[in-house]
């Protein structure tokens, strides 16, 4: 199963079980937005999306995931809106029977997502200046 979202504010608390016995690990990533934006303090990042569309394609490499991977299940939260520094931005979550194929498909899913996805990213500086980050940021910036 795979399931993921564009999440504006704080992401939800996450309460999701492994989808069965056969379940032999559990990989969590948190993307979590840094004090520093190419080489500029912020105190947040603003991610902007296009969001049929990046609701679409984030479904999509998840689906590509869960197949090349041979992952059981796959979530998925991206935060859209401004997130304070220390806060998660990216919450995913596979299940599969074993730890290589979830490891492999995190650092995968989330190329592909920085590749694919239209999600734009702005550094926040603490007097207010907003300046776009490409460095780290999505493709389509």
């Amino acid at each position: 199963m795979v399931t993921t979202r564009l999440v504006p504010g704080p992401l939800p608390p996450f309460d999701r079980r492994p989808p069965g016995e056969g379940t032999g690990a559990e990989v969590t990533f948190h993307g979590r937005v840094r004090g520093e934006e190419q080489g500029r303090k912020i105190v947040a990042l603003d991610y902007e999306a296009y969001t049929g569309m990046a609701e679409k394609e984030l479904r999509a490499i998840g689906e590509e995931a869960a197949k090349e991977y041979s992952i059981q299940d796959l979530f998925c939260d991206h935060r859209v809106g401004e997130v304070p520094v220390g806060e998660v931005s990216l919450r995913l979550v596979i299940w599969s029977r074993h730890r290589g194929a979830a490891l492999e498909a995190v650092g995968w899913f989330i190329k592909q997502l920085k590749e694919r996805v239209p999600i734009w990213k702005w550094g926040i500086t603490a007097d207010g200046e907003r300046f776009p980050s490409r460095g780290a940021s999505h493709a389509h910036l």
